[in-house]
């Protein structure tokens, strides 16, 4: 058993993470560990590039927050609004100006509801994969009306700098999957996310903990005190954690927090 570092907080990414990329569900032993963190009064949060309008995969599952959109929003247990960075509705323009002409698919993640310019076969793909209805087509013009707090533009990474370089000036991108980008404003990440909800509930970053497997949470692994890669991550996020534990179907979040003392 290893030092438990005083954990009071841990924060826990939903595809490949908390849900099996194969089952579709949170393993058992995973929702167990999660009553037993809360039970010891040690605050568990979601932090996950999906949309708040995306979280029934967790249903009948307590979390003390939700870091939702990379960061884009955040909320508390009852869904009230703790931060929140949409995307500038300027950059949201000059994307369906460049949509008029330029054929790619893009999904407009907003607060209840995320849309889609057109129903690509790779838009269909991708929504089979996380086990998500696809998104609803709609005229990005009339889409931007509302705020979106992140989009999910499904091209490779040529393109997508291209996009960043004429088009979406102000925002960034990160991967979790190598099919499409999730695109925040500059600077925005779960490890901001991660900040504000600390900084709402008055906790210490010194006593955090996160886990991860995508791109997207790069960040946030090398933010906390101690960063959980899980075990079919890519190298990359591997080498930004301080400890790799199992693959979601092989209980890798039990498996973590037993060896670092918190079950």
């Amino acid at each position: 058993m290893t030092e438990n570092k005083k954990i009071k907080s841990v924060f826990l990414d939903i595809d490949g993470t908390l849900v099996s990329f194969q089952t579709h569900t949170v393993p058992q032993s995973t929702i167990e560990a999660i009553k037993t963190l809360r039970s010891k009064g040690i605050k568990v949060f979601v932090a996950t590039g999906r949309m708040l309008g995306m979280l029934n995969v967790l249903k009948g599952i307590e979390f003390d927050g939700y870091i939702a959109y990379n960061g884009g929003c955040c909320v508390d247990a009852r869904m009230q609004e703790i931060f929140s960075m949409p995307v500038p509705q300027q950059q949201l323009m000059a994307l369906a100006d460049r949509l008029r002409y330029d054929r790619f698919p893009v999904s407009f993640m907003c607060r209840d509801a995320m849309y889609v310019n057109y129903r690509a076969d790779i838009v269909l793909e991708v929504a089979e994969h996380v086990n998500v209805e696809p998104p609803v087509v709609r005229d990005p013009e009339e889409i931007i009306k509302e705020p979106v707090y992140q989009l999910c533009v499904y091209v490779d990474d040529v393109k997508m700098k291209q996009i960043h370089d004429e088009v979406l000036t102000g925002c960034t991108s990160s991967r979790w999957i190598s099919w499409f980008a999730d695109v925040n404003v500059k600077g925005m990440s779960k490890q901001v996310g991660i900040d504000r909800v600390l900084e709402h509930y008055g906790l210490d970053l010194s006593t955090t903990m996160a886990f991860g497997d995508g791109a997207n949470d790069i960040a946030m692994l090398k933010h906390v005190a101690v960063g959980v890669a899980m075990g079919d991550a890519s190298d990359a996020v591997k080498k930004a954690a301080d400890y790799i534990t199992d693959t979601v179907d092989d209980n890798g979040i039990c498996n973590a927090l037993k060896h670092y003392g918190l079950l």
